[in-house]
């Protein structure tokens, strides 16, 4: 092995390293981020949008998955607080300035 090649080994195994580090970092973010928007609604989303899955979205009863990308695809026509609801959840986060 020339020197060479012994100055480069270390840096190649700092390089694997941060590469192994990054990907164990994003697969522990990854449940976090995907069941955000697809997690079972509370009680208060239940309540907050009741009254639109039976106006817009009935039809899709009792299929939860079904009736969300109902009221999602139907934004423009849901209540106010259901609207907040559904863009919480798409976002993963509650915006100080709606609701």
């Amino acid at each position: 092995m020339t020197q060479n090649q012994r100055t480069q080994l270390p840096s190649r195994l700092k390089l694997y390293y941060c590469a192994v580090a990054l990907a164990v970092a994003m697969t522990a973010l990854m449940p976090r981020l995907v069941n955000a928007r697809d997690q079972a609604p509370t009680a208060e989303e239940k309540e907050a949008c009741m009254e639109d899955v039976f106006r817009l979205c009935s039809s899709h009863i009792p299929d939860p998955t079904a009736i969300t990308a109902c009221l999602r695809s139907r934004q423009a026509s849901l209540s106010q607080q259901c609207r907040y609801v559904i863009s919480v959840r798409d976002t993963g986060k509650k915006s100080s300035d709606s609701k």
